[in-house]
């Protein structure tokens, strides 16, 4: 472009120089025809552009979609600066994904640039897609072209005039309930004034130290428990065997669970001495009975620790004592339980004698250690 700056000024000088030498019409004439010739020149030497934007359709139905386009011719070595739009043009019209460019060259050396833009509407009415500003440069100089703008209408589904009066909707129907509705509410209520009440009986009864469903079973008498254990001693005849040790271990076992449920003296866990103490300040037991007492634990002393060994008669003498120290000490709850007591002691004497005796015969005495 400067060599063509250069080639008219070189030309206009030479056609100043020669007005000097041209007179009257033809001077006229001749600078007319200059200024003709001279604006071809620099209309020929102006870069030639053309910028067009169009849509596919200038109607559309809700959610169709709709080609923009705008065709962009410029010069060759032109480079041009289309849009970008996020997500809408404007408001009610969104652009769907990402536009598409093409390029071609004409044979005069053109080059064609096609913008393609796919939109669409999901809103009726009718919209303007306002003017564009695409600027346009070969590097040294820019340039900006405008398009035009364009209107294009969004239509709603037409009603189907083949389908019947389209009415409200109805509300729900009201059904009458059944057992099967009303049941799981009856039965959860039902479950839940139970578990209330169930809890409110177990706090009562913790209150009380009672069981919540069976009553605890009343626990004997201890002189039932004794009385009962004093006969399997008599059943078994440990009294009559050599297992001296075992026969007074269980003996006095006996007597001095009897003598804790009775009397609430802890006699397992105190010595003979410490026993017959606790019972002397208790004031109820009679003194020769007490004395028997001391006497038969003192013997099972001797022969648990120190390992001494009794007659079979003072074995027979401690099982009758057990018998009698239970029947004079317990408290009876009726007479004919006291009477069905003594019955059983009765019936024990002939058969113990009886052993007694044979067991002396085979034996004999045995010496004390």
């Amino acid at each position: 472009m400067r060599t063509s700056f250069y080639n008219i000024l070189h030309f206009s000088r030479l056609f100043l120089k020669s007005l000097h030498s041209i007179s009257g019409n033809s001077r006229i004439m001749l600078i007319t025809l200059f200024l003709v010739q001279l604006s071809f020149y620099v209309d020929a030497q102006q870069p030639t552009h053309s910028f067009k934007s169009e849509i596919s359709a200038d109607s559309i139905l809700i959610g169709d979609q709709v080609d923009l386009t705008i065709n962009a011719t410029v010069p060759k070595n032109y480079e041009v600066e289309f849009p970008f739009f996020a997500d809408t043009i404007v408001t009610g019209v969104e652009v769907v994904g990402q536009p598409s460019i093409d390029t071609l060259q004409n044979k005069s050396g053109e080059i064609k640039y096609t913008y393609n833009l796919k939109l669409t509407s999901f809103d009726e009415g009718s919209y303007r897609i306002p003017k564009f500003k695409i600027p346009f440069t070969d590097g040294t100089s820019k340039d900006t072209a405008e398009t035009s703008s364009i209107w294009f209408l969004v239509n709603t589904i037409p009603p189907d005039s083949t389908v019947a009066t389209i009415y409200d909707i109805k509300g729900p129907i009201e059904e009458p309930l059944t057992f099967a509705e009303v049941a799981p509410w009856v039965g959860g209520g039902l479950l839940a004034v139970a578990l209330i009440a169930l809890l409110v009986l177990y706090l009562i009864k913790r209150k009380k130290g009672e069981p919540l469903f069976f009553p605890a079973k009343p626990a004997e008498p201890p002189h039932v428990v004794a009385l009962r254990e004093l006969n399997k001693i008599k059943e078994q005849k440990l009294w009559n065997t050599d297992k001296h040790k075992h026969f007074h271990s269980v003996l006095t076992q006996i007597i001095r669970d009897y003598i804790e449920g009775r009397y609430g003296v802890p006699a397992m866990e105190q010595t003979t001495d410490e026993t017959i103490r606790n019972l002397k300040n208790y004031g109820e037991i009679d003194s020769k009975l007490l004395g028997d007492l001391q006497e038969n634990l003192s013997l099972a002393d001797l022969v648990k620790f120190a390992k001494f060994t009794p007659e079979i008669s003072e074995n027979e003498t401690s099982l009758k004592f057990g018998f009698r120290f239970v029947n004079d000490t317990k408290i009876e709850d009726n007479e004919d339980e006291e009477a069905e007591q003594d019955e059983q002691i009765d019936n024990t004497k002939p058969q113990i004698n009886e052993n007694t005796n044979t067991s002396s015969v085979e034996s004999g005495k045995t010496s004390k250690s």
